[in-house]
């Protein structure tokens, strides 16, 4: 087996005919059909079906695709490596973070990264958790940060920190900085994220632990959004200090009693194998956060 017959398995999967896949490659459509020939030889099972509607493939051609890809993406990183350490800092890593700790995270780490390695491109994902977990484990991102408890056998997951959680309420609710309960919560309206992110998941049920449900009249996905409903009166909000704005007089912050700090983690996948770019951007995070 050799790279040039995964190519050829490729090609034949994105053009949908052994005529397109041979245009694509820049050979003959005989070259194409020996190169497939002698890889599922090689393997002994069928890779392709032909059809009057083209060519597709077996359900056994589309797992030695899957792994082809990702020896593709090694190869790509072996060569990445190199260059690294020749000097030529090169490299790529895709990254995904949670709305709430990403002002904090994302530009400091692009500035480390420009310092140390310029070189380095990097792709930056903002999302919840469930769905950086996903990502993680389709291989779409290389590393991400989340938040715990993390289940999945799949992943890798190592505790970055603390993300200490707060009460914000517009000036005139007549709340002060003082700790609150639940309980004394209850009686104002909340603008906080929706029932399916694992904030507000996080948020419900330390409430309920108090046999408290607050009322929430309006939900928001955009976690920037919220301390600016906060400020025009909509209701109080439970948020990361850290997602707080930096002009914090614009409305009062209170610690909440009961409500206890949520863990960050950083997480890729087992069956990965990091190129060294990735793995300086893992190293930067995870220093970032102690």
């Amino acid at each position: 087996m050799d790279l040039r017959q995964l190519e050829v398995l490729s090609a034949i999967n994105q053009s949908g005919s052994f005529t397109a896949a041979a245009d694509s490659l820049g050979t003959v459509q005989s070259n194409v059909s020996a190169q497939l020939q002698a890889l599922e030889k090689e393997l002994h099972t069928t890779l392709v079906v032909r059809s009057r509607q083209g060519a597709r493939l077996t359900e056994q051609g589309k797992v030695v695709l899957d792994r082809a890809k990702r020896i593709t993406t090694e190869i790509d990183s072996m060569l990445v490596d190199l260059s690294m350490l020749q000097g030529l800092k090169r490299g790529h890593a895709s990254i995904g973070v949670i709305g709430t700790a990403s002002r904090w995270i994302v530009p400091t780490l692009v500035q480390e990264m420009r310092d140390s390695a310029p070189g380095v491109t990097l792709h930056i994902t903002e999302a919840p958790s469930e769905r950086l977990l996903q990502d993680v484990i389709n291989h779409d991102l290389s590393v991400a940060v989340v938040t715990e408890p993390v289940t999945d056998s799949r992943l890798e997951v190592t505790t970055m920190c603390e993300e200490n959680l707060v009460g914000i309420a517009p000036k005139d609710f007549g709340l002060d900085s003082s700790p609150k309960t639940f309980e004394e919560l209850k009686k104002f309206p909340h603008v906080l994220t929706p029932k399916t992110n694992p904030l507000r998941t996080w948020i419900d049920n330390s409430a309920k632990n108090c046999d408290v449900q607050l009322q929430v009249p309006v939900e928001c996905e955009g976690i920037r959004l919220l301390p600016r409903l906060v400020r025009t009166g909509v209701g109080c909000s439970i948020l990361p200090l850290t997602a707080l704005p930096d002009d914090q007089s614009i409305f009062t912050v209170y610690p909440i009693v009961d409500l206890q700090p949520r863990q960050l983690a950083l997480i890729t996948a087992k069956d990965a194998v990091l190129s060294m770019a990735e793995r300086v951007v893992s190293d930067v995070i995870l220093r970032l956060a102690k």
